[in-house]
Parts: C-alpha cells; sequence; structure tokens
C-alpha cells in the first residue's frame, strides 16, 4: 500500500551535512570544529557516472516524521545490510580541532542530521569497503548501477523502495579541484525530493576516491 505524506525539511541541516561530509574527506585543509561541525572520514567507491534514469511511478507524498532507517538491501545483488546511526566526533588535524563521521565497521551508517527514511529530503548513508564487514564493497567494486532496487527499512517496519538514477565517477579525497569538492558536496546536500544517497570509498582495497550513488523514493509500504 502506497502510503506518503509531506515531511519538513531540516533546514539547520543545509551546509552542515555537506562540510561534515567534506571537511574528513579533506584532511588537507581542516575546518575547525564549531561545536558539532564539519569533516567526515567516509569511505569511498566507485562505477560509471550515468545519466537519470525514469523511475517507477514516483512517490508523490514522501512520509510526514520520517524514521531513522535499520536496513537497507539490495536485491539484485542479494546484498542485506544493517544500518546504524551515524554521529560525528571532534578530532585535532595539524593543531586543529575538526570533526569527523564515525562510520561503523560491521553496519553502514545513517547520518542523523540527513532525511529519515521515505521522508522528502537527502538520506544519507555511508559504508566502508575495505573496512570490518566492508558492507560497501559492491558500490567499489560497480556492482550496483542505474535502474536497480534499493529497500529501506525503518525502525518501525516500513520498507521504502527507491531506484538507482545516477552512480558518480570517483571523486578524489587529496587534491581534489574546486569543482570536484563542489560535486561532492552537492551529492551529500539535503534536496527537495525524497532520494537517498549512498557514499563510500574506491577503490575496492584502499581510498583515494570516494563514490556516491543516488536513488529515488518510488513507493512505500506501511
Amino acid at each position: 500500500m502506497k502510503h506518503l505524506r509531506h515531511i519538513h525539511l531540516r533546514l539547520a541541516s543545509i551546509g552542515l551535512l555537506g562540510a561534515l561530509f567534506l571537511a574528513a574527506c579533506q584532511p588537507l585543509t581542516p575546518t575547525p570544529a564549531p561545536a558539532e561541525v564539519t569533516d567526515t572520514a567516509t569511505p569511498e567507491a566507485a562505477t560509471t557516472a550515468a545519466s537519470a534514469l525514469p523511475t517507477d511511478a514516483p512517490a508523490t507524498e514522501p512520509v510526514v516524521a520520517a524514521a531513522a532507517p535499520v536496513n537497507l538491501s539490495l536485491p539484485g545483488l542479494g546484498l542485506d545490510i544493517a544500518v546504524a546511526p551515524m554521529g560525528w566526533e571532534i578530532v585535532e588535524v595539524d593543531g586543529q580541532r575538526t570533526t569527523q563521521w564515525v562510520v561503523p565497521e560491521n553496519a553502514a551508517g545513517w547520518a542523523i542530521n540527513s532525511a529519515g527514511a521515505g521522508g522528502i529530503g537527502n538520506m544519507v548513508i555511508a559504508g566502508h569497503q575495505t573496512r570490518g564487514d566492508a558492507v560497501f564493497a559492491a558500490l567499489a567494486l560497480g556492482e550496483v548501477e542505474p535502474g536497480q532496487k534499493i529497500m529501506v527499512t525503518d525502525a518501525a517496519g516500513a520498507k521504502f523502495t527507491y531506484q538507482v538514477v545516477e552512480v558518480s565517477e570517483p571523486l578524489p579525497l587529496l587534491g581534489a579541484t574546486a569543482a570536484e569538492r563542489a560535486q561532492a558536496e552537492a551529492f551529500v546536500a539535503p534536496s527537495t525530493d525524497a532520494r537517498l544517497t549512498l557514499v563510500t570509498g574506491w577503490p575496492a582495497d584502499t581510498t583515494t576516491h570516494r563514490i556516491f550513488v543516488v536513488a529515488e523514493l518510488t513507493s512505500a509500504t506501511q
């Protein structure tokens, strides 16, 4: 049963989410940490860029008061991955206090200041491709492609279907151009539609770049 409603965007998260993801990924220019902001140690992974594909009957009314995601699966790849809330910690880099995401070792991490499952906005989930259980290794190996389905379950048991519409080129962590940094920030920025963005490192055996997978909400089962 398709049952979707509107949710308010948390304007305070605009910029904060992008800063958190970019700062930690840019160790050459750490950003001083204001209270709880900036820097992210998120893994990365690669595939080829792909243009947006048409999605199944787009969801017209995403969920009000969307809940935290607890599980993510890619049926086409036989993957079933636990999702845990992902916060950040304050660290020192070259004498400056900055913040970085604490990405779970054995699960994917949901950025707690991003959208909830099925809600309007950008739900950002990061995962390692080399460390721990390497839950996002498939992204780094190029196995996730436009058109594939991603199922997300929230804490209340509601299930949401997203369809992959874009897989980014690998974007460098160090030495990135201003355009590449802006592109990476745009992938994790809040949005006005209901979408899911997966973030991981690339290549599969180390982390010199990151990759982003964007999927759009197509249906929900309450």
